[in-house]
């Protein structure tokens, strides 16, 4: 059983396997700590019904803190739509960056 799952694995591409997540990269303000941090659209949101007659919005707040020595929190808290497409995102003791950023 094991072998077809590793021939599975294989043969299946790594978006395939994370296309119910969101993939945050932040730096520490502090230190300067790069940090990703995995999001399960379908785990980890939190639904808001704040305006009754429109599509509910999905949010998500997390902390972040490095493996380092600095042991600074980072704060961030995302927002989704209807169809958990990320529609506005806050950072605090940090900043986002991009996957192109972590590879320079």
């Amino acid at each position: 059983m094991n072998l077809l799952k590793n021939i599975s694995r294989f043969f299946s591409s790594q978006k395939d396997i994370d296309k119910n997540a969101y993939w945050v990269i932040t730096k520490c303000n502090r230190c300067g700590e790069i940090i990703k941090s995995r999001i399960d659209l379908y785990n980890d949101l939190s639904i808001d019904y704040d305006d009754p007659g429109k599509n509910p919005v999905y949010f998500c707040r997390k902390t972040l803190m490095g493996k380092g020595h600095c042991f600074q929190r980072i704060e961030v808290k995302l927002i989704f739509d209807s169809s958990r497409k990320l529609i506005d995102r806050e950072i605090t003791g940090g900043k986002f960056i991009d996957e192109e950023e972590v590879n320079i």
